[in-house]
């Protein structure tokens, strides 16, 4: 019985530092999810202006044979 009497006046220390802890984490979380986000812009961004100039180097060549074709 002592035992959960001990117990019993540390709960409200234990609520407390369960939700300052858990606080702590969600804001840590916010910060990794933003991250996260700017990482996966950034190399989407990559792969898409990598598309964009083979796009152009494609239509160059398609210009330069055509163009030869016509000559």
């Amino acid at each position: 019985m002592a035992t959960l009497a001990r117990l019993q006046q540390r709960l409200p220390s234990f609520k407390e530092e369960y939700f300052s802890r858990n606080r702590c984490v969600d804001e840590y979380r916010k910060t990794e999810y933003y991250a996260a986000v700017k990482i996966q812009s950034w190399f989407r961004g990559c792969k898409v202006r990598a598309y964009i100039r083979y796009l152009n180097k494609m239509m160059v060549f398609i210009q330069k044979w055509w163009r030869g074709y016509q000559g």
